[in-house]
């Protein structure tokens, strides 16, 4: 026992006892956090029974599915507020109340390059208007042929 303490020097402390309780604080926090994500959207949901599903990016094929790892839509706020999320299955979304709203997001897509290993392009934050009507569902998606943003009901 001796000659363990002696060869372990104040360094090695960090591996033993400072990296774990930074990971064990890390968990602690990240789970009390989407404990507090999770209230807020009930809570929301229960003031508003009428609230609407906007799917980010939702394909409905295995391939699209695959080509969305090189895309991503980052929705930053729904009418100036932070936005109310929602997973689904393989499907992310948020939620709205009927009407019409502003919401600010950024596209940003990768495809290999020729020089580089990947060519990274990224548009926006810009804000668009989208008009919501009560019981339906929606996906907002960007469009890369166009540059632009889509927005349209799904069923």
């Amino acid at each position: 026992m001796d000659t363990i303490m002696s060869n372990a020097s104040f360094s090695n402390i960090y591996y033993f006892i400072i990296i774990p309780i930074g990971l064990i604080a890390y968990f602690a926090f990240a789970i009390f956090k989407t404990k507090n994500e999770k209230k807020r959207v009930t809570n929301w949901l229960n003031e508003h029974p009428n609230a609407v599903k906007v799917y980010i990016g939702k394909t409905s094929s295995v391939t699209g599915y695959l080509a969305s790892a090189a895309r991503q839509i980052s929705v930053n706020s729904v009418d100036g507020e932070r936005p109310l999320f929602f997973t689904e299955k393989l499907s992310n979304g948020f939620y709205v109340t009927p009407g019409t709203h502003i919401v600010e997001s950024s596209f940003t897509k990768t495809r290999p390059g020729i020089i580089y290993r990947s060519v990274t392009t990224t548009y926006g934050p810009s804000k668009q208007e989208i008009t919501v009507e009560g019981l339906k569902s929606y996906n907002y998606s960007f469009n890369t042929n166009e540059e632009r943003y889509v927005f349209e009901a799904i069923n």
